[in-house]
């Protein structure tokens, strides 16, 4: 079995980087599309593009399926390597939409394409996951399931600080003009680099499971239900916070988030694996979701500027733990069965990343209690499913084509 070297991964999640940067630059620029569509006549405009972002999770199951089967067959580099184009395909698309042309048409191709870019992302990430962990020893599980999540929130901070330097530069006017394309183009030429990346990436050794269905139905639920909470809680961190920010008067507060967190998980990824497991550190980090988030969210909205400090530092350090060691979990729940990891973490991204944003919106009016009993929620199902055993499946290794 080929180990990959840190040079290796670091080039692998950096393509899972820029090529998330085209995931989450349509929540970055979501204000100048809702007044696109509110241009072409479009009611409710700022719903309706939220609506968009929670409708397109709905085909990620799918897109985890069949590239799930895809990497099966061709090899997981060949895999990445097709999401990437993907990716990159409906995000020049968008670049280039002839808005007066296509009128109200324009929510729909809009949707289309975000469904393309979500059908990718669905394979994208299981595949990425059982790249790095097929090629990474025992002790570095933690440190590699880290740096993945550390990438995806790379990709969400890079297409902030790009719409954010944009609006420094161009009046908002230009930005509802013209502006918005802009992220767009960057995100095409993050494609290309992404898509360099993948092309000099090693094949490993193609794990082939051996399960009857109802062995991977088994490992579906088991899948899905850890995956509740890391969708939850990765949303709320970066995309919901928008909300939570202007409700609160927090001003970039996604970008405080992300970054705040992009530093927890080097510190939580080595502490890890030095003094603990994936399993148990996951699982410490879901019960201080159950116990302290509702109190942390009370805190966040008490206005003092002490208490909402300290519960922006510690609700992401409880993040930190249980985000940086979701993959990993994830992989060890999978038995290496990458159809399996698809389709059950795309099930649970579908139901509660995409809508999660919107949940949290409707919450925030009723207060922030609200919030983190949904946060609190959220983890029971992982701790659940973590204390009974898992079903065993028996697996080989063959050489990849």
């Amino acid at each position: 079995m080929i180990r990959l070297t840190w040079k290796q991964k670091i080039g692998a999640v950096t393509g899972n980087a820029l090529e998330f940067y085209d995931i989450a630059v349509f929540a970055s620029i979501s204000g100048f599309i809702s007044v696109l569509f509110a241009h072409q006549g479009i009611e409710h405009a700022e719903y309706v593009v939220w609506g968009i972002f929670a409708l397109r999770f709905l085909v990620r199951p799918l897109g985890g399926l069949v590239i799930g089967h895809y990497a099966k067959k061709h090899g997981v580099r060949a895999a990445l390597i097709l999401t990437n184009f993907m990716i990159g395909l409906a995000t020049l698309c968008m670049a280039f939409m002839p808005v007066e042309a296509l009128g109200k048409y324009i929510v729909v191709t809009f949707l289309l394409l975000q469904i393309v870019q979500a059908f990718s992302f669905g394979g994208e990430y299981p595949t990425l996951i059982s790249y790095l962990h097929q090629g990474t020893d025992q002790v570095d599980k933690s440190k590699t399931s880290s740096l993945i999540v550390a990438s995806s929130l790379v990709g969400v901070v890079i297409s902030l600080v790009v719409v954010y330097a944009l609006n420094q530069i161009l009046t908002v006017e230009e930005m509802n003009d013209f502006g918005w394309r802009l992220p767009l183009l960057v995100g095409v030429l993050n494609t290309l680099m992404s898509l360099y990346f993948r092309l000099s990436l090693p094949e490993l050794l193609a794990v082939k499971t051996v399960i009857i269905p109802m062995q991977r139905s088994t490992l579906i639920l088991r899948i899905f239900m850890v995956t509740i909470i890391g969708a939850v809680i990765f949303y709320t961190q970066n995309f919901a916070s928008k909300m939570i920010g202007e409700e609160l008067a927090i001003a970039n507060l996604p970008l405080i988030n992300s970054l705040l967190l992009l530093l927890t998980l080097a510190i939580t990824g080595w502490l890890t694996d030095k003094y603990s497991s994936v399993t148990q550190a996951f699982r410490l980090a879901s019960i201080a979701l159950i116990l302290f988030s509702t109190p942390l969210f009370l805190m966040l909205s008490s206005g003092n500027a002490i208490y909402m400090t300290l519960s922006i530092i510690l609700f992401t350090l409880i993040s930190g733990f249980l985000l940086g060691n979701l993959a990993a979990v994830l992989w060890q729940e999978s038995e290496r069965d990458i159809i399996a990891l698809g389709f059950g973490y795309n099930i649970a991204l579908s139901l509660f990343g995409g809508a999660t944003p919107l949940i949290v919106g409707l919450l925030i009016p009723e207060g922030f209690v609200f919030v983190g009993l949904y946060v609190a929620l959220a983890a029971i199902p992982a701790l659940v499913i973590l204390s009974r055993p898992n079903t065993k499946v028996n697996t080989k290794a063959q050489t990849a084509r």
